[in-house]
């Protein structure tokens, strides 16, 4: 298996550790119906990117190179930084370093990829 796809399939992870820690914040924060509803639907968005990511996996495809792939990947990073901002007065920072990882990672597989 390439590293990249190991990298990759960890930040899909982190991701799915995101959303989670995300939709446990919500349940214990005061609800807000309009932030919620918004909320919800980029985690919706978000679950959706993973599974279309699970699949490359699945077909050995999760690879840098592999366009779709990288497409994805930045859908999902756009997606997981609104569920922050939108989530931005539920979340605490270690939350939210998850996300920086997530970007990061992912950056220095774009840098890295030749």
């Amino acid at each position: 298996m390439a590293e990249d796809t190991l990298t990759l399939y960890e930040l899909m992870f982190k991701a799915e550790q995101f959303c989670s820690r995300v939709e446990a914040a919500m349940a214990d924060a005061p609800p807000d119906l309009e932030e919620d509803e918004e909320l919800r639907l980029k985690i919706g968005q978000c679950h959706n990117l993973l599974a279309e990511l699970q699949k490359a996996y699945n077909d050995d495809e999760l690879l840098i190179r592999n366009c779709s792939v990288r497409a994805n990947f930045r859908y999902l990073i756009v997606s997981l930084l609104w569920v922050a901002f939108r989530a931005r007065r539920k979340i605490d920072f270690r939350v939210f370093r998850l996300l920086v990882m997530i970007e990061s990672g992912f950056t220095y597989l774009l840098i890295t990829h030749h």
